[in-house]
């Protein structure tokens, strides 16, 4: 007979399973030389910012401070992941019922499946932050290699709490909802820290100044108040605390969970959501060019990060919304604007193509109606260009506000870009999420780069419309 498989081999297939969930190999077969070639460049650059480092270093205090706010900022933008990740393994990939009728032990799955999203979760940071650590490390500040374990323990934690959470959301709100609430809090996230590097912008000098030194630690920063700081400063005692604190709570949270796991209260098949009662008939209410179009919309708003995908492309109105205001003033002034919008238009347009083109599930049940193959592609263009249309309205009419004379030239360009980007993203759809488990993923990292070369190219293409002098810049007598 077999034997049960192990740890380590469990831990080894779980890592090739979510490497080939990840977007590197979902998008591309080939991924190694580019990868290889990007890190080089990573670590080329760290090696300049070490050695400013090192030319000048900061006081204990700032150092604390620093470290810090770098592990807050790495918590969040872990958990958000890490809930995403935690619901795709307990309640997306649907073999969690196979293995709990397996001789494996059902704790040995879990544990495997915890430290598989905390090793996921942390892998982008440890990379970012290990190039400058090595950076730092060849001009003899060893210290800084304790990023490594550092951020390793911080995951575990981030990978417990995610689990816990999502058990918690998914029993009350359900699947979609719970991975919603995974998107909003990164969303949060990203626009704190964008505010945070705005404020010397709409915070006075004296307000910031008092801001920062509420956050400086009291001293040179020891005691076990700043014990994870001082361990990401590489001090001997603070590390190992650090890391036997990680392990703990990791350890209590796989306890309490383990119970319901064996007993299948936390599978997918488990959950039943409620439903509700549809009304069903024979006959189109609507034309069917109004009903694929209606569909399409539904796949959009049903999409678990349509708001904060949207947030994060439309985070270009920021400027856009100070330029008008008249609180910020950029090369020609107004003018400035057209280019971002046209911008905004192109990837919000091929955003929302990709959403309806990768979320579809069922195209083959689309494709044998009764309908011309024409009319399921007029619908998914519709309803993404009326999506863009809508959110582009507000920034329209506060140019026509403005500077009307600028509309002339701007809505053709936003036009020419919603074109392109909407017939490109019919073709080649960016990779928005994961593919279900034994799926294909939809995406290509390819229409990723073409979507962004074609905005920037129609934004340039309306920069040299409205500014009559936008590169001047260029000539030699221009100063």
């Amino acid at each position: 007979m077999f034997r049960p498989a192990g740890f380590a081999w469990l831990l080894l297939r779980e890592g090739r399973v979510l490497w080939r969930g990840s977007i590197l190999v979902r998008t591309h077969k080939y991924v190694l030389a580019p990868v290889l070639v990007v890190g080089l460049m990573f670590q080329s650059v760290a090696l300049v910012l070490a050695a400013q480092i090192v030319r000048h270093p900061l006081p204990p205090g700032q150092m604390v401070l620093v470290a810090n706010l770098n592990l807050f900022f790495f918590f969040w933008l872990m958990l958000s992941r890490a809930m995403t990740s935690a619901i795709d393994v307990l309640y997306g990939r649907g073999d969690v019922d196979f293995l709990l009728a397996s001789p494996i032990p059902p704790g040995r799955v879990l544990a495997v499946r915890m430290l598989g999203v905390a090793g996921s979760v942390a892998a982008p940071w440890v990379l970012l932050g290990g190039v400058l650590a090595n950076a730092l490390a060849v001009y003899g500040q060893t210290w800084a290699l304790a990023i490594y374990p550092m951020l390793l323990a911080e995951a575990l934690v981030v990978a417990a709490l995610a689990f816990a959470l999502v058990v918690l959301l998914v029993g009350w709100t359900g699947p979609k909802r719970a991975r919603r609430a995974g998107h909003m809090l990164a969303l949060v996230a990203g626009v704190f820290i964008f505010a945070l590097g705005q404020a010397p912008r709409f915070m006075s000098p004296a307000a910031l100044g008092r801001f920062w030194q509420a956050l400086l630690p009291a001293g040179d920063g020891q005691g076990l108040r700043y014990v994870f700081a001082n361990g990401l400063r590489g001090q001997p005692w603070a590390l190992a605390l650090s890391i036997g604190f990680s392990g703990a709570v990791f350890w209590l949270v796989w306890a309490a969970l383990d119970g319901r796991f064996a007993s299948g209260a936390i599978t997918a098949a488990a959950y039943r959501p409620g439903g509700s009662a549809v009304r069903q008939g024979g006959a189109f209410r609507a034309s069917p060019f109004a009903a694929v179009l209606m569909k399409n919309l539904r796949l959009l708003t049903r999409f678990p990060g349509v708001v904060t995908q949207t947030v994060y492309r439309s985070l270009t109105l920021v400027p856009v919304v100070m330029i008008l205001a008249g609180g910020l003033r950029v090369g020609g002034g107004v003018e400035v604007v057209a280019p971002l919008l046209v911008f905004l238009a192109g990837q919000l347009a091929l955003f929302f193509i990709s959403v309806m083109v990768g979320s579809d599930e069922s195209p083959e049940l689309a494709a044998s109606a009764p309908v011309a193959p024409v009319l399921l592609r007029r619908g998914a263009v519709a309803a993404a260009g009326c999506a863009t249309l809508v959110l582009m309205a507000l920034p329209v009419i506060g140019v026509l506000a403005r500077d009307a004379a600028l509309l002339a030239d701007l809505l053709p360009s936003m036009a020419g870009v919603l074109v392109s980007n909407l017939a490109l993203g019919l073709r080649l759809p960016i990779p928005l999420m994961r593919a279900d488990f034994g799926k294909a993923q939809t995406g290509t990292v390819l229409g990723l780069i073409l979507g962004v070369g074609v905005s920037s190219v129609w934004s340039l293409a309306v920069w040299l419309l409205v500014a009559p002098h936008a590169l001047g810049w260029l000539s030699p007598g221009q100063g």
